[in-house]
This record gives C-alpha cells, structure tokens and sequence, in this order.
C-alpha cells in the first residue's frame, strides 16, 4: 500500500508539472490511472501540502485568462464542468472588476465579420442580440453595444 501511494504521489506531481489543475480533475486522472482510493487520496494529501493544487488560486488564474473573451456566466459555467466548488467561483469573481464590455464587443465583431452594425436591419440585429444573450450576456449590455 505505502508503495501504491508513493506511485500516485509521483504521478500527481507528472500531472501538475505540465498543467495546472483542480482537485477533481487530478482524481479523476489518479482514478483512470487505476489507483485505489487510499493512494488517490494520499496523493492528494500530499500535493496539497504543497500547494500544489489551490482551487481558488485555479479559479483566479482561469478568470483572469479568460475575462476579456467570455462573459461573467460562460466563465461561472465553465468553472462548473471543472468542478472548482461554488464558494472557490464566487470568490475570485468577487476580486475582479467585472465589465463585460470587452468580451462581448469581441464576440460581436467576431460574428458580424466585417459588416458594420449599421448596415443591419432590425431583425438581423435581433438574432445577433439572441446569439450574444445565449453566450452569457446581458440582455442590456447587448442593446447598449448594438446600439438598439
């Protein structure tokens, strides 16, 4: 057992040296690599006595590479299918000041593809306003930048 738990430990620290990740997706890695709860759990232990893995240090660093790309809800959404906890999200979206306005101007420019807003008619500007709001934005910050 003690030798299984010093495998899962090395292999743990394999897992982090390349990537940052959560303490579900190591387990989950751990889990498929065949080790038993014990070692799993051992490893954990261990890693986390480094700071190895941080959920909210994870979530911090997750946000602040993609908030000026998604909007506050893609990032809670995608923080989710991560199974970062609740409490670790709600935290780091606390410490930013959060503005919306980049992620979405991009995400407008991006599927307009050159044409100038302008030139739209009120219907094409609707379903545009649709696509952006079933991305995570907000429906008044969407009217705000497609000037509606």
């Amino acid at each position: 057992m003690e030798g299984e738990i010093l495998e899962a430990e090395k292999k743990a620290m394999a897992l982090l040296q390349h990537m940052d990740r959560t303490e579900w997706e190591l387990r989950d890695k751990l889990a498929k690599k065949g080790f038993s709860p014990e070692a799993i759990e051992g490893a954990i232990e261990y890693v986390s006595s480094f700071h190895y893995i941080d959920d909210l240090r994870y979530a911090r660093h997750f946000i602040e590479i993609y908030r000026e790309q998604r909007s506050l809800q893609r990032l809670r959404q995608d923080l989710n299918k991560r199974h970062v906890p609740e409490e670790c999200i709600d935290l780091a979206l606390e410490e930013i000041d959060w503005d919306d306005t980049p992620a979405l101007e991009r995400e407008a420019a991006k599927l307009l593809r050159g044409t100038e807003k302008e030139q739209l008619s009120y219907q094409e500007k609707s379903k545009l306003a649709a696509k952006l709001y079933r991305r995570g934005f907000r429906s008044g910050d969407i009217r705000r930048v497609l000037d509606m």
